[in-house]
C-alpha cells in the first residue's frame, strides 16, 4: 500500500464519522428532549438529509455507484427543503396579495426607544 492510499482512507474514514456524529448529534436531544425543543420535524428532517448524504458519500467514494449516489443526494435535497421549509413555515403568509412594508419612519421600539440606565 501506498502512504497517500492510507491517507485517503483516513480522509474518507474521518468524513464520513463526521457525518454520521452531525446525524446522530441531530438526532438524540431531538428525541430525547422532544418536549423542549422547538421544531423538532425540521430537525429530524435536516438530520435525515445528513444520513443521506451520508450514504450518497458512501456509494460514490468507495462503492463508486453513481446512480445510487444520485438518488440519495437528491432525496438529501429533499429532505433539507422539507426541514428548512418546517422553520420558515410559520413566517410564510400565502393568503396575502398584498405586500406590507415599514419604512424608518413608520418603525417603532429599536434603540431609539431604549432608556440609558
Amino acid at each position: 500500500m501506498n502512504p497517500m492510499s492510507n491517507f485517503v482512507s483516513f480522509v474518507f474514514i474521518a468524513q464520513t464519522s463526521m457525518l454520521v456524529i452531525t446525524t446522530v448529534l441531530l438526532v438524540y436531544p431531538t428525541v430525547a428532549y422532544a418536549r423542549n425543543v422547538a421544531h423538532t420535524r425540521g430537525l429530524l428532517l435536516l438530520a435525515a438529509a445528513f444520513l443521506s448524504l451520508t450514504f450518497s458519500y458512501v456509494a460514490s467514494i468507495p462503492l463508486e455507484l453513481s446512480l445510487v449516489s444520485a438518488v440519495f443526494d437528491f432525496s438529501a435535497s429533499v429532505f433539507t427543503a422539507a426541514g428548512i421549509w418546517q422553520f420558515a413555515r410559520p413566517f410564510v403568509r400565502m393568503d396575502d396579495r398584498d405586500v406590507e412594508t415599514t419604512t424608518a419612519d413608520d418603525a417603532s421600539g429599536g434603540f431609539e426607544s431604549a432608556r440609558g440606565d
